[in-house]
């Protein structure tokens, strides 16, 4: 079977379960900081997949890289994972569960990069104009980068926005080497 397909429905399952409790939101979170935990631990996943360590010990792993989450809905879902033999799976599924639940709750994801700490009242304004145009609720994650030496950089759906000084000089160095050809 594709992973896709799995992924999938294991996302679709864990979220129809965690909506009926009403814990989904936990999950979402949960599945969040599982999906941060394998890009920033990149061991995660050979513990994980690690067929020495007993279930117990890889459950732990699993709720600790979830944010140390209370949600018995996930702990049943690891459970039901790791009984299963899909542990492989759970980065996958973390993300199908992540766009599932986003597409349940009517949320669109932003990321904005910005060179400098802003205050709060600047992030709101730039969450509000997200929001309008998408007409949706918007999750915002914020990002600091010195090396864009100014101004800011804004993705959500399928858009982004470069006002930071680093893109308006590296288009300026790709105006002068076309001028020159």
């Amino acid at each position: 079977m594709d992973i896709g397909i799995i992924s999938s429905r294991y996302a679709k399952a864990l979220l129809s379960y965690a909506t009926e409790r009403g814990d989904a939101a936990e999950v979402y979170r949960a599945m969040a900081v599982l999906s941060k935990s394998y890009l920033q631990v990149p061991a995660l996943r050979d513990v994980l997949n690690d067929p020495v360590l007993p279930d117990d010990k890889k459950l732990a792993v699993l709720i600790t890289a979830s944010g140390e989450t209370n949600s018995d809905s996930i702990k049943r879902f690891y459970q039901l994972v790791l009984r299963n033999h899909r542990i492989s799976y759970i980065q996958f599924i973390a993300n199908s569960l992540i766009q599932a639940y986003r597409k349940q709750e009517g949320v669109t994801y932003s990321h904005l990069v910005t060179s400098t700490t802003l205050d709060d009242h600047t992030i709101q304004r730039l969450k509000d104009i997200v929001k309008a145009q998408t007409k949706s609720k918007v999750e915002f994650e914020l990002e600091q980068d010195p090396s864009l030496i100014g101004g800011f950089i804004l993705e959500y759906d399928t858009y982004r926005f470069d006002g930071s000084v680093r893109g308006q000089l590296q288009r300026i160095k790709k105006q002068l080497v076309q001028a020159k050809e």
